[in-house]
């Protein structure tokens, strides 16, 4: 392991907080559009087997783009926006970047620990490392992410006295 800064759940939780309404406003948004493409090009009243696809569609979309947004911004960087806004990030055990094969197999640890009542995010409560099941399957950490010091530069003549006349 390495002296890297454990992130705090509430921390944790804030940013899980801003991912699930950004996914969910991208996906109300082609869900819509979805919903007025459909009503434009079936008949109305819609059949059921219509219904149901429709339904089914936007299940997928749902699906789809929940696993894009977080394997690949997890994978790529190590952080989702949520994450970055609050600086924290995945990483692995050794703080090494996560990639996108851990980012997938966190992703579906997000799915198993959900399943069961969502017990599968009971251990990060009381774990030194704060990790849940999802950070056990995919063998990830989440930690504070150093924000980078302001650099402090003197610019010429701020600090001399001006004259009004």
């Amino acid at each position: 392991m390495t002296d890297l800064e454990t992130a705090g759940m509430g921390t944790r939780v804030v940013a899980w907080l801003i991912d699930r309404l950004i996914v969910a406003s991208l996906w109300l948004l082609v869900a819509c559009w979805g919903f007025v493409a459909y009503l434009q090009l079936m008949r109305w009243p819609p059949d059921l087997l219509n219904l149901a696809a429709l339904i089914g569609l936007a299940l997928l979309w749902g699906i789809g783009l929940h696993a894009a947004y977080f394997i690949v911004f997890v994978g790529g960087c190590g952080q989702t926006p949520g994450k970055m806004l609050l600086a924290i990030a995945v990483v692995q055990r050794d703080g090494a970047p996560a990639g996108y094969g851990r980012a997938l197999l966190r992703w579906i640890g997000y799915w198993v620990s959900a399943l069961p009542l969502g017990l599968g995010f009971v251990p990060a409560f009381f774990t030194a490392e704060r990790r849940g099941l999802q950070d056990w399957m995919s063998g990830t950490r989440v930690v504070r992410r150093e924000v980078a010091a302001a650099r402090t530069v003197p610019l010429e003549g701020l600090n001399e006295p001006t004259q009004v006349s």
